[in-house]
């Protein structure tokens, strides 16, 4: 339903409506069980390395199946396959709310990465093609504002939730806004014309790359029980390794359709910034799921003061976001890249470096030094991989930037679970954890200042 003209009218007004509460659910739904893990995990009476594929059952399907998803939405339509989405992420939410063990809960978040990721590709494609043309700008402002303030009021509203009603209720509330946006959908947003792609999806390139990274992180958890040289590790390890070079071999087999294809592989600055964002978002899931930890678990607050002390960090990351665009027009893509991802490598150091007992006001320096690298990195670098392609790659270059996001995150996220139930208590775990994660977003630094080229322009090569 694209409109050429610049006038709106009320069908425009509702399918904007429906499309922006929906990145709303979904950008909410990924920060607002920051908070609540400690409560879920009581009620399972679960160790702290399984209670984080709360989170990771979800990143690692979102992140993996992000790519394919969008090919889907080429072949079979946007609107056919956002409604989709939300139906699956629905009925995800429902089954994981009355979930009664924690593998079901498992079973159901790993289902709502897979909604999720059918339904975010279909998003910001509905929503430009919803608006006319020249309001193109006004449409991607849109969506980030959106998804701003849901990051930022996720961790509140998950911590409000988890202390006045019941952390189910994270998921509960998820039920009637969908529901609301299937019937906006259905009723506002009429169907498009379908044109369909002569791309296939590359299923074997899904399942050997979700079995490696699953591999990988079960053998993660595995290491605190069982200990680095037990059989089951080592064979997981082995899997995963053997899974990996499967992947490797298969994208080779058809690479127009290849997950990862071969010309954005031999792109040196592609990759580099794929690789930056894979150790930057092991940072900055790291803080995003341990900083409510430390303060409720050795500091003591509620799961509500939890998701208000983790403010500082996501307003100041959607604040400085949304002024990132000014300042990449006039200092370059290079220069802020380094800036995000050196400033998340010094806001862990000092995070690490505070005593757990110490106020809360000695935390604030490190949440703000974190929010605004983030803030700064984080849209810098998906428009300068997508800046490095040609046009007709344009989007897959950003879903391939978004699945080394989350699948970082959740590698990120298992081996700092194992660090912590390693450690002699939490306080010790989260703070060698936060060393480690500031040398992997250092990491990230030297890889972009080492092979991203061009200080001042305004576009890497």
């Amino acid at each position: 339903m694209a409109s050429n003209g610049s006038s709106l009218t009320p069908t425009h007004y509702w399918g904007l409506f429906a499309l922006l509460l929906a990145a709303f659910l979904l950008a909410n739904d990924y920060t607002a069980f920051s908070p609540a893990l400690p409560a879920i995990q009581k009620t399972f009476n679960v160790d702290i390395t399984t209670i984080h594929w709360v989170v990771n059952a979800y990143t690692l399907v979102y992140g993996v199946l992000i790519v394919s998803t969008g090919r889907m939405a080429d072949i079979y339509g946007r609107r056919r396959m956002f409604i989709t989405g939300i139906y699956i992420f629905t009925a995800s939410s429902l089954v994981g709310g009355f979930a009664g063990n924690i593998g079901t809960l498992l079973f159901a978040r790993a289902w709502m990465g897979l909604g999720g990721a059918l339904a975010w590709v279909a998003i910001l494609g509905m929503v430009f093609s919803l608006l006319p043309r020249d309001k193109a700008g006004l449409a991607g402002g849109l969506i980030l504002t959106t998804t701003g303030l849901a990051n930022a009021s996720g961790p509140v509203i998950g911590g409000l939730l988890a202390d006045f009603a019941s952390w189910r209720w994270i998921l509960f509330i998820n039920i009637p806004i969908a529901l609301l946006v299937i019937l906006l959908c259905w009723s506002k947003y009429p169907p498009a014309s379908t044109q369909r792609s002569n791309k296939k999806i590359d299923y074997w390139g899904v399942i050997t790359l979700c079995g490696s990274l699953f591999s990988f992180l079960l053998a993660m958890d595995l290491v605190v029980q069982y200990g680095l040289s037990h059989f089951y590790v080592w064979g997981l390890l082995v899997l995963s390794i053997f899974l990996m070079i499967f992947f490797a071999v298969v994208e080779t087999v058809d690479p127009n359709n290849a997950l990862i294809p071969g010309e954005l592989i031999k792109n040196r600055g592609f990759i580099a910034a794929g690789l930056s964002m894979f150790f930057v978002a092991i940072a900055f899931f790291a803080t995003l799921v341990y900083i409510p930890q430390l303060f409720i678990k050795v500091k003591g607050f509620s799961a509500f003061g939890a998701g208000l002390a983790l403010l500082p960090l996501m307003v100041s990351s959607g604040v400085v976001a949304y002024i990132s665009g000014a300042l990449y027009e006039r200092l370059g893509a290079k220069i802020l890249i380094c800036a995000g991802a050196l400033g998340m490598c010094v806001g862990l150091f000092l995070l690490s470096a505070v005593e757990p007992q110490a106020s809360y006001i000695r935390f604030l320096p490190g949440l703000l030094i974190v929010g605004s690298s983030i803030g700064i990195y984080s849209p810098t670098i998906v428009t300068a991989a997508i800046s490095v392609v040609g046009p007709s790659d344009s989007s897959l270059a950003g879903s391939i930037i978004y699945m080394f996001k989350f699948v970082g995150g959740a590698l990120g996220l298992g081996v700092n679970a194992t660090l912590l139930a390693m450690a002699p208590n939490i306080a010790v775990g989260i703070e060698r954890a936060f060393v480690v994660d500031a040398y992997l977003a250092l990491l990230g630094f030297l890889i972009s200042m080492i092979f991203f080229s061009g200080l001042s322009t305004k576009t890497i090569r």
